[in-house]
């Protein structure tokens, strides 16, 4: 690559990764408003590919409309959250496209009546996989 070329490429990749980051902050309208409640609990290390996720963990930032769920990682980085009553959700394209549930029907809306953003539940499922 010429010297000329190299300040170019390296702005066009600066900028994708920043139209990137906002696309991923844009699916979702954000979370609930923050009450100034309690601090959230933090979630402990891993130790394998699930792990049992509640409100308290993420806050105001809690997508859903049940209180807790176990996150998984499933074969291939399906990310998907099992509910109380059982039901398995796809949290992610690849789970989508492996036949999980879509999680339209716990997903949780926020004050502006926009759905929550899965983006912290899905960031938290995605460490699972070893792939954040």
């Amino acid at each position: 690559m010429t010297e000329k070329l190299r300040p170019i490429a390296v702005a066009t990749a600066s900028a994708l990764t920043g139209l990137a980051l906002l696309t991923l902050a844009a699916c979702g309208g954000g979370g609930r408003a923050d009450t100034g409640g309690d601090e959230p609990t933090p979630l402990p290390t891993p130790t394998s590919t699930k792990q049992v996720i509640t409100e308290k963990n993420l806050g105001f930032m809690w997508p859903l409309t049940v209180d807790r769920g176990t996150a998984e990682c499933r074969k291939g980085d399906q990310a998907v959250i099992t509910v109380p009553d059982g039901t398995t959700y796809a949290l992610n394209d690849r789970a989508r496209k492996a036949g999980y549930h879509d999680i339209g029907p716990v997903r949780a809306s926020g004050d502006s009546g926009d759905k929550v953003s899965l983006g912290v539940l899905l960031s938290r499922t995605m460490k699972l996989c070893g792939t954040i």
